[in-house]
């Protein structure tokens, strides 16, 4: 019995010692959106955290919280960002980028909330077909996702929505590269720094144009070497 009853204060001991033992780290960084327009009033909120933390209006931050910690950085209209604090070096600060879910509604409760200026979000929404503004992006999966209305990417296929088969199923869309159908391999590995213009085309002007292939529609991009 003495036993059991030295075991379970061990056990007590060891639970209500870890949190006295979390250790605190003090992180510094900004908040972003298309890489580089500074976010202002993002709500930065984790457990460890004394009280909710906001970007000021360059979108830069400082807070403590523990290196356990899983820390969210949310704004509305923007993608959530949870980061954990123990994944990044100590001697470094941290970018986080969030991104826009574009529509209406979003640019609406974006610029009305105060986060960016109505001007700011304009300028970056029309030059997302613009090609030096790709070469941010890791990726031409990356640029599309979250940035053009109604398309989801995922590591095998970009969908659009809207478009179905005969069956009700989701149908790929049709990769369209400077007037070339390409596989979705070669699409996805198209250098950024390439990259002229992304278009998206569905219902009676995708089938115009390619027939029973452009039924889940068609993604056409036009990069700089095509004369």
């Amino acid at each position: 019995m003495n036993y059991r009853l030295y075991v379970l204060f061990l056990f007590l001991g060891a639970v209500f010692m870890q949190p006295a033992n979390a250790q605190k780290r003090e992180v510094i960084g900004k908040v972003t959106t298309f890489h580089t327009i500074p976010l202002h009033k993002v709500s930065i909120v984790a457990k460890s955290m004394e009280k909710e933390v906001l970007t000021d209006e360059n979108g830069c931050f400082a807070f403590t919280c523990d290196d356990s910690e899983k820390v969210s950085f949310i704004a509305q209209g923007f993608f959530t960002e949870k980061i954990k604090i123990s994944d990044i070096p100590e001697q470094d600060s941290l970018h986080v980028d969030l991104r826009f879910k574009n529509g209406k509604k979003n640019f609406e409760v974006a610029t009305g909330y105060g986060y960016i200026s109505e001007k700011q979000l304009t300028y970056a929404i029309e030059h997302l077909n613009a090609g030096p503004d790709y070469s941010n992006y890791n990726s031409i999966l990356e640029a599309i996702q979250g940035r053009v209305s109604g398309v989801q990417v995922s590591n095998s296929a970009i969908n659009i929505r809207g478009t179905t088969t005969l069956d009700g199923g989701p149908t790929p869309a049709l990769l369209v590269v400077d007037g070339t159908i390409v596989e979705f391999a070669v699409f996805a590995n198209i250098p950024t720094t390439q990259i002229k213009s992304i278009d998206v085309i569905k219902g009676g002007a995708a089938s115009a144009r390619y027939g029973s292939r452009g039924m889940g529609g068609v993604v056409v991009v036009k990069t700089k070497t095509q004369n």
